[in-house]
């Protein structure tokens, strides 16, 4: 039986930034909510980091370079909070992953403004749902093939980020608690 086909989500590493390299990516985040990032000049996100262009080419080639880390470095998180899917099929404890997702969504809220809802990245919303595939097709198909599971498995994933986009977007009209039982009951008729 062949391995996970997301595994390479995983093994994306979270880099450890030094100051500069935080400045210019709170700066691109920044810009990101107001102008797409090909429209993001070196020397804007530069002066809006308070950062020497040369310090940013030591660091990076192009502004789709900072940009790939920024999504990187979030990604590697949200893997690790995804993980509770996979706790959740294995246990009977409480389901907490959307409240952790959504905790951890606001705690970035500008990355996840600009990335999701004021200039949509494609690469960072694939990057998720990969991550979100990794962890159902270890809770669902690792000891069986089906000949669907990349079809479930998008679905899943795309109605997953659907969902916090939703909720991203109107929090207040959204109760937790229904919220957790929604999902719990989905997640009952996937298992």
């Amino acid at each position: 039986m062949a391995g996970n086909p997301y595994e390479y989500i995983i093994n994306m590493k979270q880099k450890k930034n030094t100051e500069a390299q935080l400045a210019l990516q709170n700066a691109l985040i920044s810009l990101n909510q107001h102008k797409a990032i090909y429209k993001i000049s070196t020397k804007e996100l530069c002066g809006q980091a308070h950062v020497a262009r040369s310090t940013f080419y030591a660091y990076y080639d192009n502004i789709t370079q900072l940009q790939e880390e920024c999504e990187n470095n979030l990604i590697c998180r949200l893997i690790r909070i995804n993980a509770g899917i996979r706790d959740y099929f294995l246990s009977d404890e409480d389901f907490s992953y959307h409240i952790n997702t959504c905790q951890f969504m606001m705690e970035h809220k500008q990355a996840f403004h600009a990335f999701l809802i004021a200039y949509p990245n494609m690469h960072f919303i694939q990057k998720w749902k990969d991550g979100i595939k990794y962890n159902f097709w270890e809770c669902l198909f690792r000891d069986k093939n089906s000949k669907n599971e990349g079809f479930v498995l998008e679905m899943v994933a795309a109605e997953a980020i659907a969902a916090f986009t939703y909720w991203f977007q109107n929090p207040y009209d959204i109760d937790p608690r229904a919220f957790n039982s929604i999902i719990t009951k989905i997640l009952e008729l996937i298992r």
